[in-house]
Protein backbone atom coordinates (compact mmCIF):
# COMPACT_ATOMS: atom_id res chain seq x y z
CA UNK A 1 0.00 0.00 0.00
CA UNK A 2 1.38 3.39 -1.02
CA UNK A 3 2.01 5.99 1.62
CA UNK A 4 -0.76 8.37 0.46
CA UNK A 5 -3.46 5.70 0.61
CA UNK A 6 -2.11 4.37 3.87
CA UNK A 7 -2.22 7.87 5.35
CA UNK A 8 -5.85 8.21 4.18
CA UNK A 9 -6.83 4.97 5.89
CA UNK A 10 -5.04 5.98 9.08
CA UNK A 11 -6.84 9.32 9.02
CA UNK A 12 -10.25 7.67 8.58
CA UNK A 13 -9.52 5.31 11.45
CA UNK A 14 -8.48 8.29 13.55
CA UNK A 15 -11.71 10.10 12.66
CA UNK A 16 -13.75 7.03 13.67
CA UNK A 17 -11.93 6.73 16.98
CA UNK A 18 -12.45 10.45 17.68
CA UNK A 19 -16.15 10.16 16.84
CA UNK A 20 -16.57 7.17 19.14
CA UNK A 21 -14.81 9.05 21.88
CA UNK A 22 -17.04 12.10 21.43
CA UNK A 23 -20.19 9.97 21.37
CA UNK A 24 -19.16 8.32 24.61
CA UNK A 25 -18.25 11.65 26.13
CA UNK A 26 -21.45 13.43 25.09
CA UNK A 27 -23.77 10.58 26.06
CA UNK A 28 -22.12 9.42 29.27
CA UNK A 29 -20.09 12.23 30.80
CA UNK A 30 -21.57 15.48 29.49
CA UNK A 31 -25.10 14.97 30.93
CA UNK A 32 -23.64 14.20 34.33
CA UNK A 33 -21.42 17.28 34.15
CA UNK A 34 -24.42 19.35 33.12
CA UNK A 35 -26.49 18.14 36.09
CA UNK A 36 -23.62 18.84 38.49
CA UNK A 37 -23.23 22.31 36.99
CA UNK A 38 -26.96 23.14 37.36
CA UNK A 39 -27.02 21.90 40.96
CA UNK A 40 -24.00 24.03 41.76
CA UNK A 41 -25.73 27.03 40.19
CA UNK A 42 -28.83 26.35 42.30
CA UNK A 43 -26.72 26.34 45.44
CA UNK A 44 -25.02 29.60 44.42
CA UNK A 45 -28.44 31.08 43.63
CA UNK A 46 -29.85 30.46 47.13
CA UNK A 47 -26.64 31.89 48.62
CA UNK A 48 -26.98 35.06 46.51
CA UNK A 49 -30.70 35.26 47.33
CA UNK A 50 -30.07 34.98 51.06
CA UNK A 51 -27.13 37.41 51.17
CA UNK A 52 -29.04 39.98 49.12
CA UNK A 53 -31.95 39.82 51.52
CA UNK A 54 -29.66 40.10 54.57
CA UNK A 55 -28.00 43.14 53.04
CA UNK A 56 -30.95 44.93 51.41
CA UNK A 57 -34.04 43.44 53.02
CA UNK A 58 -35.43 42.59 49.56
CA UNK A 59 -34.65 40.76 46.30
CA UNK A 60 -34.17 43.88 44.20
CA UNK A 61 -31.64 43.29 41.43
CA UNK A 62 -31.10 39.61 42.35
CA UNK A 63 -31.57 36.79 39.83
CA UNK A 64 -33.01 33.64 41.36
CA UNK A 65 -33.80 30.22 39.92
CA UNK A 66 -37.46 30.10 40.94
CA UNK A 67 -38.85 33.62 41.33
CA UNK A 68 -42.41 32.41 42.06
CA UNK A 69 -41.51 30.19 45.01
CA UNK A 70 -38.35 31.67 46.53
CA UNK A 71 -38.77 33.57 49.77
CA UNK A 72 -37.05 34.59 53.00
CA UNK A 73 -38.51 34.29 56.48
CA UNK A 74 -37.30 36.67 59.19
CA UNK A 75 -37.95 35.48 62.76
CA UNK A 76 -37.17 37.93 65.56
CA UNK A 77 -35.52 36.57 68.66
CA UNK A 78 -38.18 38.38 70.66
CA UNK A 79 -41.80 39.10 69.77
CA UNK A 80 -44.41 37.32 67.69
CA UNK A 81 -44.26 39.26 64.41
CA UNK A 82 -42.70 37.41 61.45
CA UNK A 83 -41.63 38.96 58.17
CA UNK A 84 -41.88 37.05 54.89
CA UNK A 85 -40.41 38.39 51.63
CA UNK A 86 -40.49 37.07 48.09
CA UNK A 87 -39.48 38.33 44.66
CA UNK A 88 -42.72 40.27 44.21
CA UNK A 89 -44.04 40.69 47.73
CA UNK A 90 -43.20 41.38 51.37
CA UNK A 91 -45.47 40.95 54.39
CA UNK A 92 -45.53 40.85 58.19
CA UNK A 93 -47.38 38.11 60.07
CA UNK A 94 -48.34 38.56 63.72
CA UNK A 95 -49.09 35.33 65.54
CA UNK A 96 -52.06 35.69 67.86
CA UNK A 97 -52.94 32.06 68.52
CA UNK A 98 -51.22 30.76 71.64
CA UNK A 99 -50.37 27.47 69.98
CA UNK A 100 -48.59 29.20 67.11
CA UNK A 101 -46.61 31.23 69.57
CA UNK A 102 -45.62 28.05 71.39
CA UNK A 103 -44.40 26.53 68.13
CA UNK A 104 -42.42 29.71 67.40
CA UNK A 105 -40.80 29.60 70.87
CA UNK A 106 -39.84 25.94 70.39
CA UNK A 107 -38.28 26.76 67.01
CA UNK A 108 -36.27 29.63 68.50
CA UNK A 109 -35.04 27.39 71.28
CA UNK A 110 -33.95 24.64 68.86
CA UNK A 111 -32.16 27.11 66.63
CA UNK A 112 -30.39 29.01 69.41
CA UNK A 113 -29.29 25.82 71.17
CA UNK A 114 -27.50 24.64 68.01
CA UNK A 115 -26.12 28.06 67.08
CA UNK A 116 -22.35 28.02 66.57
CA UNK A 117 -22.29 24.31 65.74
CA UNK A 118 -21.20 23.14 62.30
CA UNK A 119 -24.05 20.65 62.07
CA UNK A 120 -27.18 22.35 63.43
CA UNK A 121 -30.16 20.41 64.76
CA UNK A 122 -32.12 20.75 61.52
CA UNK A 123 -34.30 17.75 62.28
CA UNK A 124 -35.60 19.42 65.44
CA UNK A 125 -36.17 22.76 63.72
CA UNK A 126 -37.98 21.13 60.82
CA UNK A 127 -40.14 19.22 63.25
CA UNK A 128 -41.14 22.53 64.89
CA UNK A 129 -41.99 24.01 61.47
CA UNK A 130 -44.13 20.96 60.71
CA UNK A 131 -45.95 21.72 63.94
CA UNK A 132 -47.09 24.97 62.36
CA UNK A 133 -48.90 23.04 59.63
CA UNK A 134 -50.60 20.86 62.24
CA UNK A 135 -51.80 23.89 64.16
CA UNK A 136 -52.82 25.59 60.91
CA UNK A 137 -54.81 22.51 59.87
CA UNK A 138 -56.46 22.30 63.27
CA UNK A 139 -57.34 25.99 63.13
CA UNK A 140 -59.21 25.52 59.87
CA UNK A 141 -61.03 22.37 60.93
CA UNK A 142 -64.51 22.77 62.27
CA UNK A 143 -66.05 26.22 62.11
CA UNK A 144 -63.42 28.55 63.48
CA UNK A 145 -62.63 30.72 61.77
CA UNK A 146 -63.64 28.85 58.59
CA UNK A 147 -64.99 25.50 57.59
CA UNK A 148 -62.60 23.03 55.85
CA UNK A 149 -63.96 19.93 54.15
CA UNK A 150 -61.48 17.57 52.47
CA UNK A 151 -62.88 16.42 49.12
CA UNK A 152 -59.86 14.29 48.24
CA UNK A 153 -56.85 13.24 50.33
CA UNK A 154 -54.32 10.64 49.11
CA UNK A 155 -51.49 9.03 51.01
CA UNK A 156 -48.25 9.98 49.18
CA UNK A 157 -45.85 7.93 51.29
CA UNK A 158 -45.23 5.42 48.52
CA UNK A 159 -44.85 8.01 45.76
CA UNK A 160 -41.48 9.43 46.83
CA UNK A 161 -38.08 7.79 47.26
CA UNK A 162 -34.34 8.51 47.40
CA UNK A 163 -34.66 11.17 50.07
CA UNK A 164 -31.30 12.77 50.92
CA UNK A 165 -29.96 15.75 52.85
CA UNK A 166 -26.72 17.73 52.55
CA UNK A 167 -25.50 20.57 54.75
CA UNK A 168 -23.18 23.23 53.25
CA UNK A 169 -21.32 25.26 55.85
CA UNK A 170 -19.96 28.75 55.13
CA UNK A 171 -18.24 31.36 57.25
CA UNK A 172 -19.88 33.57 59.93
CA UNK A 173 -22.43 30.90 60.90
CA UNK A 174 -24.07 30.84 57.45
CA UNK A 175 -25.26 27.37 56.46
CA UNK A 176 -27.40 25.90 53.66
CA UNK A 177 -29.52 22.78 53.97
CA UNK A 178 -30.00 20.91 50.67
CA UNK A 179 -32.87 18.41 50.88
CA UNK A 180 -33.88 16.35 47.85
CA UNK A 181 -36.47 13.69 47.05
CA UNK A 182 -37.59 11.95 43.85
CA UNK A 183 -40.79 10.62 42.38
CA UNK A 184 -41.38 8.71 39.20
CA UNK A 185 -41.10 11.89 37.09
CA UNK A 186 -38.90 14.51 38.72
CA UNK A 187 -36.35 15.15 41.38
CA UNK A 188 -37.23 17.97 43.78
CA UNK A 189 -34.65 19.91 45.73
CA UNK A 190 -35.34 22.38 48.53
CA UNK A 191 -32.63 24.75 49.72
CA UNK A 192 -32.95 26.39 53.15
CA UNK A 193 -30.31 29.02 53.97
CA UNK A 194 -30.09 29.90 57.69
CA UNK A 195 -28.28 32.73 59.44
CA UNK A 196 -28.75 34.66 62.68
CA UNK A 197 -27.56 37.92 64.20
CA UNK A 198 -28.17 39.65 67.50
CA UNK A 199 -31.84 40.44 66.78
CA UNK A 200 -33.23 37.91 64.32
CA UNK A 201 -33.06 34.56 62.58
CA UNK A 202 -33.29 34.63 58.78
CA UNK A 203 -34.35 31.63 56.72
CA UNK A 204 -34.31 31.72 52.90
CA UNK A 205 -36.16 29.09 50.86
CA UNK A 206 -35.60 28.04 47.23
CA UNK A 207 -37.46 25.03 45.80
CA UNK A 208 -36.29 23.81 42.38
CA UNK A 209 -36.75 20.84 40.09
CA UNK A 210 -33.36 19.25 39.45
CA UNK A 211 -32.46 18.49 35.83
CA UNK A 212 -32.17 14.89 34.65
CA UNK A 213 -29.41 13.46 32.45
CA UNK A 214 -31.99 11.98 30.09
CA UNK A 215 -33.15 15.50 29.26
CA UNK A 216 -29.89 16.45 27.54
CA UNK A 217 -29.04 13.13 25.84
CA UNK A 218 -31.59 13.50 22.98
CA UNK A 219 -30.18 16.94 22.14
CA UNK A 220 -26.65 15.56 22.09
CA UNK A 221 -27.60 12.57 19.95
CA UNK A 222 -29.33 14.81 17.43
CA UNK A 223 -26.14 16.87 17.02
CA UNK A 224 -23.82 13.87 16.54
CA UNK A 225 -24.39 13.35 12.76
CA UNK A 226 -23.40 16.91 11.97
CA UNK A 227 -20.49 16.73 14.39
CA UNK A 228 -19.27 13.45 12.85
CA UNK A 229 -19.49 14.90 9.33
CA UNK A 230 -17.46 17.95 10.32
CA UNK A 231 -14.79 15.81 12.00
CA UNK A 232 -14.52 13.45 9.02
CA UNK A 233 -14.25 16.34 6.55
CA UNK A 234 -11.57 18.07 8.64
CA UNK A 235 -9.54 14.86 8.96
CA UNK A 236 -9.75 14.11 5.22
CA UNK A 237 -8.63 17.63 4.30
CA UNK A 238 -5.74 17.43 6.73
CA UNK A 239 -4.78 13.99 5.41
CA UNK A 240 -4.71 15.33 1.85
CA UNK A 241 -2.55 18.28 2.79
CA UNK A 242 -0.25 16.08 4.85
CA UNK A 243 0.19 13.57 2.04
CA UNK A 244 0.98 16.32 -0.47
CA UNK A 245 3.56 17.86 1.85
CA UNK A 246 5.26 14.66 2.99
CA UNK A 247 4.94 11.97 0.33
CA UNK A 248 6.21 14.07 -2.60
CA UNK A 249 9.60 14.92 -0.99
CA UNK A 250 10.02 11.31 0.09
CA UNK A 251 9.40 10.07 -3.47
CA UNK A 252 12.01 12.53 -4.76
CA UNK A 253 14.49 11.37 -2.12
CA UNK A 254 13.86 7.72 -2.99
CA UNK A 255 14.59 8.42 -6.66
CA UNK A 256 17.73 10.36 -5.83
CA UNK A 257 19.19 7.74 -3.50
CA UNK A 258 18.44 4.93 -5.92
CA UNK A 259 20.14 6.81 -8.73
CA UNK A 260 23.20 7.06 -6.47
CA UNK A 261 22.92 3.39 -5.62
CA UNK A 262 22.85 2.11 -9.23
CA UNK A 263 25.40 4.53 -10.66
CA UNK A 264 29.11 3.75 -10.90
CA UNK A 265 30.91 2.69 -7.75
CA UNK A 266 27.74 2.87 -5.64
CA UNK A 267 26.28 -0.26 -7.22
CA UNK A 268 26.67 -3.39 -5.11
CA UNK A 269 28.49 -6.34 -6.68
CA UNK A 270 26.12 -8.52 -8.76
CA UNK A 271 23.16 -6.18 -8.30
CA UNK A 272 20.67 -5.92 -11.18
CA UNK A 273 20.10 -2.35 -12.30
CA UNK A 274 16.46 -3.15 -13.12
CA UNK A 275 14.38 -0.69 -15.03
CA UNK A 276 14.25 3.10 -14.91
CA UNK A 277 11.49 4.74 -12.87
CA UNK A 278 8.41 5.69 -14.83
CA UNK A 279 6.68 9.07 -14.54
CA UNK A 280 3.41 7.29 -13.64
CA UNK A 281 4.73 6.30 -10.23
CA UNK A 282 6.12 2.86 -11.12
CA UNK A 283 9.01 1.23 -9.37
CA UNK A 284 12.21 3.31 -9.34
CA UNK A 285 15.35 2.08 -11.00
CA UNK A 286 16.97 -0.83 -9.32
CA UNK A 287 13.99 -1.54 -7.03
CA UNK A 288 11.19 -4.00 -7.59
CA UNK A 289 8.03 -2.89 -5.83
CA UNK A 290 6.94 -5.36 -3.24
CA UNK A 291 10.13 -7.40 -3.41
CA UNK A 292 13.10 -7.74 -1.18
CA UNK A 293 14.22 -9.73 1.87
CA UNK A 294 11.46 -10.20 4.39
CA UNK A 295 8.96 -8.21 2.30
CA UNK A 296 5.34 -9.29 2.30
CA UNK A 297 3.23 -7.43 -0.26
CA UNK A 298 3.80 -3.95 -1.72
CA UNK A 299 5.90 -1.50 0.25
CA UNK A 300 5.41 2.23 0.69
CA UNK A 301 7.87 5.02 -0.09
CA UNK A 302 9.26 5.24 3.43
CA UNK A 303 10.15 1.53 3.47
CA UNK A 304 11.75 1.81 0.04
CA UNK A 305 13.73 4.83 1.19
CA UNK A 306 14.84 3.07 4.36
CA UNK A 307 15.94 -0.03 2.44
CA UNK A 308 17.78 1.98 -0.18
CA UNK A 309 19.58 4.15 2.35
CA UNK A 310 20.49 1.10 4.40
CA UNK A 311 21.96 -0.67 1.38
CA UNK A 312 23.77 2.47 0.27
CA UNK A 313 25.18 3.08 3.73
CA UNK A 314 26.17 -0.59 4.01
CA UNK A 315 28.13 -0.35 0.76
CA UNK A 316 29.87 2.85 1.82
CA UNK A 317 30.64 1.44 5.26
CA UNK A 318 32.01 -1.81 3.81
CA UNK A 319 34.16 0.08 1.31
CA UNK A 320 35.44 2.33 4.07
CA UNK A 321 36.27 -0.61 6.30
CA UNK A 322 38.07 -2.38 3.50
CA UNK A 323 40.03 0.78 2.72
CA UNK A 324 40.85 1.33 6.37
CA UNK A 325 41.98 -2.27 6.76
CA UNK A 326 44.13 -2.06 3.65
CA UNK A 327 45.66 1.20 4.86
CA UNK A 328 46.46 -0.34 8.22
CA UNK A 329 47.93 -3.44 6.64
CA UNK A 330 49.93 -1.28 4.25
CA UNK A 331 51.26 0.84 7.12
CA UNK A 332 52.30 -2.27 9.05
CA UNK A 333 53.87 -3.76 5.96
CA UNK A 334 55.78 -0.56 5.27
CA UNK A 335 56.92 -0.48 8.87
CA UNK A 336 58.07 -4.11 8.68
CA UNK A 337 59.90 -3.40 5.44
CA UNK A 338 61.55 -0.41 7.03
CA UNK A 339 62.68 -2.61 9.93
CA UNK A 340 63.98 -5.18 7.51
CA UNK A 341 65.85 -2.63 5.40
CA UNK A 342 67.36 -0.86 8.38
CA UNK A 343 68.34 -4.17 9.95
CA UNK A 344 69.95 -5.27 6.71
CA UNK A 345 71.78 -2.00 6.14
CA UNK A 346 72.88 -1.02 9.65
CA UNK A 347 72.68 -4.05 11.91
CA UNK A 348 73.85 -6.88 9.68
CA UNK A 349 76.73 -4.82 8.33
CA UNK A 350 78.69 -4.88 11.59
CA UNK A 351 78.57 -8.65 12.34
CA UNK A 352 79.17 -9.42 8.66
CA UNK A 353 82.26 -7.18 8.63
CA UNK A 354 83.52 -8.70 11.88
CA UNK A 355 83.00 -12.23 10.64
CA UNK A 356 84.76 -11.49 7.33
CA UNK A 357 87.66 -9.92 9.17
CA UNK A 358 88.05 -12.94 11.39
CA UNK A 359 87.79 -15.38 8.47
CA UNK A 360 90.28 -13.41 6.39
CA UNK A 361 92.72 -13.28 9.28
CA UNK A 362 92.44 -17.02 9.82
CA UNK A 363 92.84 -17.75 6.09
CA UNK A 364 95.98 -15.60 5.87
CA UNK A 365 97.20 -16.84 9.30
CA UNK A 366 97.86 -13.28 10.33
CA UNK A 367 99.22 -12.98 13.85
CA UNK A 368 96.89 -14.27 16.52
CA UNK A 369 94.24 -15.27 14.00
CA UNK A 370 96.24 -18.40 13.33
CA UNK A 371 94.56 -19.83 16.42
CA UNK A 372 91.46 -20.93 14.59
CA UNK A 373 90.10 -22.84 17.57
CA UNK A 374 89.85 -19.55 19.44
CA UNK A 375 88.42 -17.37 16.68
CA UNK A 376 86.10 -19.78 14.89
CA UNK A 377 83.68 -19.70 17.87
CA UNK A 378 83.72 -15.91 17.61
CA UNK A 379 82.79 -16.17 13.92
CA UNK A 380 80.01 -18.54 14.91
CA UNK A 381 78.85 -16.06 17.55
CA UNK A 382 78.60 -13.30 14.93
CA UNK A 383 76.73 -15.61 12.54
CA UNK A 384 74.28 -16.64 15.29
CA UNK A 385 73.65 -12.97 16.07
CA UNK A 386 72.84 -12.34 12.41
CA UNK A 387 70.57 -15.38 12.31
CA UNK A 388 68.72 -14.26 15.46
CA UNK A 389 68.16 -10.80 14.03
CA UNK A 390 66.98 -12.23 10.72
CA UNK A 391 64.57 -14.62 12.45
CA UNK A 392 63.12 -11.80 14.54
CA UNK A 393 62.51 -9.67 11.49
CA UNK A 394 60.96 -12.51 9.50
CA UNK A 395 58.69 -13.57 12.37
CA UNK A 396 57.68 -9.96 12.87
CA UNK A 397 56.40 -9.90 9.28
CA UNK A 398 54.50 -13.18 9.67
CA UNK A 399 52.89 -12.79 13.09
CA UNK A 400 49.84 -10.77 11.98
CA UNK A 401 48.86 -13.35 9.35
CA UNK A 402 49.34 -16.42 11.56
CA UNK A 403 48.01 -15.08 14.88
CA UNK A 404 45.58 -17.50 16.61
CA UNK A 405 43.81 -16.49 19.81
CA UNK A 406 42.85 -19.08 22.44
CA UNK A 407 42.48 -19.20 26.21
CA UNK A 408 45.95 -19.61 27.66
CA UNK A 409 47.19 -20.23 31.21
CA UNK A 410 49.49 -17.24 31.69
CA UNK A 411 51.06 -18.68 34.84
CA UNK A 412 52.13 -21.85 33.03
CA UNK A 413 53.74 -19.91 30.15
CA UNK A 414 55.53 -17.57 32.57
CA UNK A 415 56.94 -20.45 34.61
CA UNK A 416 58.19 -22.15 31.41
CA UNK A 417 59.99 -18.99 30.29
CA UNK A 418 61.55 -18.62 33.74
CA UNK A 419 62.91 -22.15 33.44
CA UNK A 420 64.35 -21.28 30.02
CA UNK A 421 66.36 -18.35 31.39
CA UNK A 422 67.67 -20.13 34.50
CA UNK A 423 71.03 -20.94 32.86
CA UNK A 424 71.72 -17.31 31.95
CA UNK A 425 70.64 -16.19 35.42
CA UNK A 426 72.85 -18.81 37.07
CA UNK A 427 75.88 -17.62 35.07
CA UNK A 428 75.43 -14.19 36.69
CA UNK A 429 74.44 -15.67 40.07
CA UNK A 430 71.12 -13.75 40.00
CA UNK A 431 68.31 -14.35 42.50
CA UNK A 432 65.05 -14.96 40.65
CA UNK A 433 61.98 -14.52 42.91
CA UNK A 434 58.61 -15.52 41.50
CA UNK A 435 55.18 -14.98 43.05
CA UNK A 436 52.07 -15.74 41.04
CA UNK A 437 48.36 -16.39 41.43
CA UNK A 438 46.92 -19.55 39.94
CA UNK A 439 44.17 -19.78 37.36
CA UNK A 440 44.87 -16.55 35.46
CA UNK A 441 43.77 -17.04 31.85
CA UNK A 442 43.99 -14.74 28.84
CA UNK A 443 42.74 -14.79 25.24
CA UNK A 444 46.08 -14.61 23.42
CA UNK A 445 48.39 -16.12 20.84
CA UNK A 446 50.72 -18.25 22.94
CA UNK A 447 53.71 -17.93 20.59
CA UNK A 448 53.51 -14.14 20.64
CA UNK A 449 53.08 -14.14 24.44
CA UNK A 450 56.20 -16.30 24.68
CA UNK A 451 58.13 -13.78 22.56
CA UNK A 452 57.01 -10.88 24.79
CA UNK A 453 57.95 -12.66 28.04
CA UNK A 454 61.25 -13.91 26.59
CA UNK A 455 62.29 -10.38 25.59
CA UNK A 456 61.30 -8.89 28.97
CA UNK A 457 63.02 -11.65 30.98
CA UNK A 458 66.07 -11.57 28.69
CA UNK A 459 66.46 -7.82 29.23
CA UNK A 460 66.00 -8.24 33.01
CA UNK A 461 68.73 -10.91 33.18
CA UNK A 462 71.03 -9.09 30.75
CA UNK A 463 70.91 -5.66 32.45
CA UNK A 464 70.91 -6.80 36.11
CA UNK A 465 74.36 -6.68 37.76
CA UNK A 466 75.97 -9.97 38.85
CA UNK A 467 74.53 -11.25 42.10
CA UNK A 468 71.51 -8.97 41.73
CA UNK A 469 67.79 -9.59 42.21
CA UNK A 470 65.03 -10.08 39.62
CA UNK A 471 61.47 -10.21 41.03
CA UNK A 472 58.62 -11.52 38.89
CA UNK A 473 54.96 -11.28 39.94
CA UNK A 474 51.67 -12.41 38.34
CA UNK A 475 48.48 -11.08 39.96
CA UNK A 476 45.05 -9.64 39.35
CA UNK A 477 44.46 -5.90 39.50
CA UNK A 478 41.30 -3.78 39.08
CA UNK A 479 42.32 -2.94 35.53
CA UNK A 480 43.12 -6.58 34.64
CA UNK A 481 45.63 -9.39 35.05
CA UNK A 482 49.22 -8.15 35.25
CA UNK A 483 52.78 -9.50 34.82
CA UNK A 484 55.41 -7.30 36.51
CA UNK A 485 59.18 -7.80 36.25
CA UNK A 486 61.56 -5.77 38.43
CA UNK A 487 65.34 -6.04 37.97
CA UNK A 488 67.23 -4.27 40.76
CA UNK A 489 70.49 -2.39 40.25
CA UNK A 490 69.66 -1.46 36.65
CA UNK A 491 68.62 1.86 35.15
CA UNK A 492 67.45 3.03 31.74
CA UNK A 493 69.59 5.95 30.53
CA UNK A 494 67.62 9.18 30.61
CA UNK A 495 68.38 10.00 26.96
CA UNK A 496 66.72 6.82 25.66
CA UNK A 497 63.94 6.33 28.25
CA UNK A 498 61.29 7.86 25.97
CA UNK A 499 62.55 5.88 22.92
CA UNK A 500 62.97 2.38 24.31
CA UNK A 501 60.14 0.95 22.21
CA UNK A 502 61.66 2.21 18.96
CA UNK A 503 63.67 -0.26 16.85
CA UNK A 504 67.50 -0.48 17.27
CA UNK A 505 67.57 1.56 20.49
CA UNK A 506 70.09 -0.06 22.82
CA UNK A 507 70.56 0.36 26.56
CA UNK A 508 73.75 0.15 28.64
CA UNK A 509 74.90 -2.78 30.76
CA UNK A 510 76.70 -1.63 33.90
CA UNK A 511 77.79 1.53 32.15
CA UNK A 512 78.94 -0.27 29.00
CA UNK A 513 77.05 0.92 25.93
CA UNK A 514 78.15 -2.02 23.78
CA UNK A 515 76.34 -4.91 25.33
CA UNK A 516 77.27 -8.11 23.53
CA UNK A 517 74.41 -9.69 21.61
CA UNK A 518 72.03 -6.73 21.82
CA UNK A 519 70.68 -5.44 18.52
CA UNK A 520 67.91 -3.13 19.87
CA UNK A 521 64.88 -5.04 18.62
CA UNK A 522 63.77 -6.78 21.82
CA UNK A 523 61.48 -4.15 23.35
CA UNK A 524 60.30 -3.03 19.92
CA UNK A 525 59.16 -6.58 19.13
CA UNK A 526 57.59 -6.97 22.60
CA UNK A 527 55.69 -3.69 22.19
CA UNK A 528 54.58 -4.65 18.66
CA UNK A 529 53.24 -8.04 19.79
CA UNK A 530 51.53 -6.52 22.85
CA UNK A 531 49.74 -4.01 20.65
CA UNK A 532 48.64 -6.80 18.30
CA UNK A 533 47.18 -8.77 21.22
CA UNK A 534 45.48 -5.76 22.79
CA UNK A 535 47.81 -5.75 25.82
CA UNK A 536 49.46 -2.77 27.48
CA UNK A 537 53.25 -2.73 28.00
CA UNK A 538 55.10 -0.19 30.12
CA UNK A 539 58.84 -0.11 30.95
CA UNK A 540 60.20 2.65 33.18
CA UNK A 541 62.76 3.42 35.87
CA UNK A 542 61.84 2.78 39.49
CA UNK A 543 63.75 3.30 42.72
CA UNK A 544 67.12 1.58 42.02
CA UNK A 545 65.39 -0.75 39.57
CA UNK A 546 63.71 -1.03 36.18
CA UNK A 547 60.03 -2.00 36.23
CA UNK A 548 58.33 -3.74 33.29
CA UNK A 549 54.54 -4.13 33.50
CA UNK A 550 52.51 -6.17 31.01
CA UNK A 551 48.77 -5.59 31.53
CA UNK A 552 46.70 -8.35 29.91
Amino acid sequence: MRLGRKNLWYSMILAGVMLLFLVGYFTLMLPSLYVDYVMEQNLQSVCRQHRAYVKNGSYEGVRVRNSTACMSLEIPKEGNTLRITGKTYSAEITLQDIRLRQVLCSFRRSFLESEGETDRNFDGMLAELEGLSDVWQEMFSGNKPASLKWLYLKDMDGEFFNESTKIHTYSDGFIVLESSIEDSVNRYVNYIAAESDAERVILSFLPVVAPEMDEIRPVVLQSLPMLGAVILLAVLLFSRAYSSGIVTPIVKLVRHTQEMKVSGEWRALGEDNGREERPDGGSPAGVKSGSGPGTQGPRDEVEELADTLEELYGQIRENYRNLEEKNRELAEENQSREVFLRASAHQLKTPVAAALLLVEGMINEVGRYRETKVYLPKVKEQLLSMRKMTEDILYLNQCARSMTLRRTDVGRVLRERLEACQVAAADKELRMEYEGEEGILAETDEAMLVQILDNLLSNAVKYTPEGGLVRIRLDRRPEGSCVSIENYGAEIPEEIESHIFEPFVRGSHNGDKSVSGSHGLGLYIASYYAKKLGFSLRVANGEDRVVSILLL
